[in-house]
């Protein structure tokens, strides 16, 4: 068994950095999967000054693996020092802060200025250190030629949810220093809350970031509106919205509060704006002007775009969703599939590990069971390797998709035992239909990420009478068994393979076009239904794609990422082939894929009994 658990244990603590770079390589040793490195301290805050800072932990922090990439974090700028770590946790407590991160389960870095200079420009650059090793993960050292993992980062970071709050002293800090800094520091942000606080004119807003300022100047208004390329406007309770109406997550919030009440207005921010937004690292700095141009340039331009991606999300506060109220549970059965063993053992298994763990995320309809049978769709969501299973959900946006369209979602654990996917996953898929009788055996589907790639393969050349359809995504298409193909005469299957121009797995990066992985899987499942695969791919007419199609749409996600899609038909009309390319992608989770593999999938359903593939396009 796997035994696998994305918590750390821990009860709420509130550290100084001192105590924290002292605890944290102990604590986080023992996590699932990080057996790999050494914790250490982290070399980089050794020298940091002491008594400026304070961190908050809240109960059951996520951790192993990447699960430290679930927690929230909340970055505070306070107004005056507070020399006691009593009249520190007071203040956040005052804020209400404690409260909701304790819901939403994360960390608050307290950041206070100094006695005598306050805020400066050499505070700036601590903060650059400081949020570069907490909101890390994963990162490496060499200590004595030996790979070692810093802990803090696991230990009280996080990832994309990161969210700042400034008052007094603090807020002008932020407008003055923090909104014009590089990418390690605003760009990181999903969300910026001021209270009070001035901006010079001399500020140059770096990086788009949704903003929420009360009681502050018209000029930080202004700038954060021109940031944001704010073009619309609304007004409601006391609050004036500015919003991009092309990417309407780019807003800036403008109140004056009269009541002098900073924390009910942070509280406020956060659950009405920030907690939807997140951010991703989706491209590398030496991409941010590619060598390789891609074809179809004339069509629309390419926009410019950010090393820190923004998009939307899906909360989980006490085991729902904050959207469309998906019921999401950690399962652990030890028995189930106990019998179908993976041999050899390896990444982060052993010798005989099965499927022992797993997520579902159930619409509420279906758990009460008042929704009709057979009414809702399921979709087996195969995570990447190293990943953890909720996070592989949140960061492609398969939550927020779930919630949208009315879906319901399992998503096992399967480090280590890809290998067995195809013969364990469809026995947790005749589980959840067995479980759920509103879930729908006609439209069951699967998507995965890379090693998630893999095991999708695995689950639909075992069964592929299981699946309405398939969407692996940045995986090449490795050696079929033979009772694949036999099986593949007996049943069509629709795919689309989901890749991106700078995914080392399945696009041939200096050539722009897929790999011969991801060739193989072009013309394998071309094969399999029922069209003709090519001899020989032309480029020149046909570019990226290098073979002849049906349909192609070019459209522009979240006002940054070009998405290139192309259908081929067979010849009875209908797509039962799709390839996905988004342009400057690497290899990582991006919100966006949830999306874009759902609106393939959901056309598609297998008839009971005949097997037969119908497609509601």
């Amino acid at each position: 068994m796997l035994k696998y658990y994305n918590r750390q244990g821990n009860s709420a603590t509130f550290e100084t950095l001192g105590e924290v770079c002292a605890n944290a390589p102990a604590a986080t040793a023992a996590l699932t999967g990080n057996f790999r490195m050494p914790r250490i301290a982290n070399p980089k805050l050794m020298d940091f000054p002491q008594g400026l800072v304070y961190i908050y932990r809240s109960p059951e922090l996520y951790g192993g693996e990447t699960a430290a990439r679930n927690n929230t974090s909340f970055i505070v700028f306070s107004d005056k020092r507070y020399e006691t770590k009593v009249e520190a946790y007071a203040y956040l407590q005052g804020l209400g802060l404690i409260d909701i991160i304790n819901e939403a389960v994360g960390t608050i870095l307290l950041e206070m200025p100094e006695k005598d200079a306050g805020y400066s420009e050499s505070y700036l650059q601590r903060c650059y250190t400081l949020h570069n090793a907490l909101y890390t993960q994963k990162a490496y050292v060499e200590v004595d030629g030996k790979r070692c993992c810093p802990a803090e980062s696991e230990y009280c970071g996080g990832y994309g949810k990161i969210y700042m709050f400034g008052e007094g002293a603090g807020a002008d800090f932020m407008n003055n220093f923090i909104a014009g800094s590089r990418d390690e520091l605003i760009g990181r942000a999903a969300g910026y809350f001021t209270y009070g606080g001035g901006m010079s004119e001399e500020v140059k807003v770096s990086q788009y970031v949704p903003a929420y300022i009360v009681n502050g100047s018209d000029t930080a208004v202004r700038k954060f509106r021109e940031a944001n390329g704010t073009d619309a406007y609304s007004f409601d309770g006391g609050v004036a919205e500015f919003y991009n109406s092309g990417v309407p997550l780019r807003k800036v919030c403008a109140a004056t509060d009269y009541e002098g009440n900073a924390g009910k207005w942070m509280v406020k921010a956060f659950r009405e704006v920030f907690m939807y937004l997140q951010r991703s690292a989706n491209v590398s700095t030496k991409y941010l002007e590619p060598a390789v141009t891609g074809p179809y340039q004339g069509y629309v331009p390419a926009p410019p775009i950010s090393l820190f991606a923004l998009s939307a999300r899906n909360p989980i506060f006490g085991g729902k969703t904050a959207v469309g109220d998906l019921q999401v549970t950690f399962m652990y059965d030890g028995e189930r599939f106990s019998h179908i063993k993976a041999s050899g053992g390896g990444f982060m298994s052993e010798e005989g590990a099965y499927l022992d763990t797993w997520y579902e995320a159930v619409p509420p309809t279906v758990l009460s069971n008042t929704a009709p049978e057979h009414s809702v769709p399921l979709l087996l969501a195969n995570h990447g390797g190293g990943d953890d299973h909720l996070m592989f959900l949140d960061e492609t946006g398969i939550l927020l998709t779930a919630a949208r369209e009315g879906f319901a979602v399992v998503a096992p654990m399967h480090s280590g035992i890809t290998s067995i996917a195809g013969e364990a996953f469809p026995l947790l898929v005749k589980y959840m239909l067995d479980k759920y009788p509103a879930l729908d055996p006609e439209r069951v589907y699967v998507t995965g990420y890379s090693m998630g790639g893999q095991a999708t393969y695995n689950c639909i050349a075992a069964h592929p009478e299981i699946f309405a359809a398939a969407a692996p995504m940045a995986m090449p298409l490795r050696d079929l068994p033979d009772s694949a193909r036999a099986l593949y005469e007996k049943y069509d299957l629709p795919v689309m393979l989901i890749s991106s121009t700078y995914d080392f797995a399945a696009w041939d990066v200096g050539n722009g076009h897929l790999n011969e992985g991801g060739l193989a899987c072009l013309q394998t499942y071309c094969g399999f239904n029922g069209i003709a695969p090519v001899e020989k791919f032309d480029y020149a007419r046909y570019p990226m794609i290098g073979r002849s199609f049906d349909s192609f749409r070019l459209t522009v996600i979240n006002g940054e990422w070009r998405n290139f899609e192309w259908l081929i038909k067979n010849d009875k009309g209908v797509p039962m082939m799709g390839l996905n390319v988004t342009e400057y992608l690497q290899h990582s989770l991006w919100p966006g894929y949830g999306d874009i593999a759902y609106s393939f999938l959901r056309r598609y359903r297998r008839r009971a009994g005949t097997g037969e593939i119908i497609c509601a396009e």
